[in-house]
C-alpha cells in the first residue's frame, strides 16, 4: 500500500459523502494527507470529532488490504497543525513554569495526536520530563522538572 492508495481511498470516501474536497499527499513515510475543502467545518466537526472519525474509517479501509500498513494521518485546511502549534506553545510555557517552580504542571486534555507532538517536542528538553495521565477524554500531559 502506498500514499497514493491512501489518497485515492480518502478522495473516494469524501466524494461518496458528497463533500467537495481535494486530497494531497504531504508525506509518504509516514503517510500524511491534507484535505482542502470549503466545507471544512462539516468535515472537522465539534472539537475535531468528525475528522477523527473520517481518519479512523480511512485507516480501517487502508489496513484491510494490508495488515502491516502503518498509520495514515489526515489534516484539513491546517486545522490539526494549528492545534499542535497551540498545544506546543502552552506546553513550552508550562515547562518553563515547572522549571522555575519545581511543581508539576497539568495540561488540558487533548487527543493522542496532540499529546504525541507535545511529548516529542519536550523530549528534547534535558530539564523536563512528561507523562500522560487520566483516561479517555480526560487523558492529559503532566510536565515535570527532571
Amino acid at each position: 500500500m502506498s500514499a497514493l492508495e491512501a489518497k485515492d481511498i480518502t478522495q473516494k470516501l469524501l466524494d461518496s459523502m458528497g463533500l467537495p474536497a481535494t486530497v494531497q499527499i504531504d508525506s509518504d513515510e509516514p503517510i500524511f494527507l491534507t484535505i482542502k475543502s470549503d466545507d471544512s467545518a462539516l468535515i472537522i466537526g465539534k472539537g475535531g470529532e468528525n475528522l477523527r472519525s473520517v481518519q479512523a474509517v480511512i485507516n480501517s479501509i487502508y489496513r484491510k488490504n494490508n495488515h502491516e500498513a502503518g498509520y495514515v494521518g489526515i489534516d484539513i485546511n491546517g486545522y490539526r497543525m494549528d492545534r499542535i502549534k497551540k498545544a506546543q506553545a502552552v506546553a513550552q510555557e508550562l515547562a518553563d513554569k515547572a522549571r522555575e517552580t519545581g511543581e508539576d504542571q497539568h495540561m488540558s486534555p487533548m487527543n493522542a495526536f496532540e499529546r504525541r507532538s507535545v511529548h516529542t517536542m519536550l523530549a528534547e528538553d534535558a530539564d523536563i520530563i512528561t507523562d500522560s495521565e487520566g483516561d479517555d477524554l480526560d487523558r492529559h500531559i503532566v510536565i515535570k522538572k527532571r
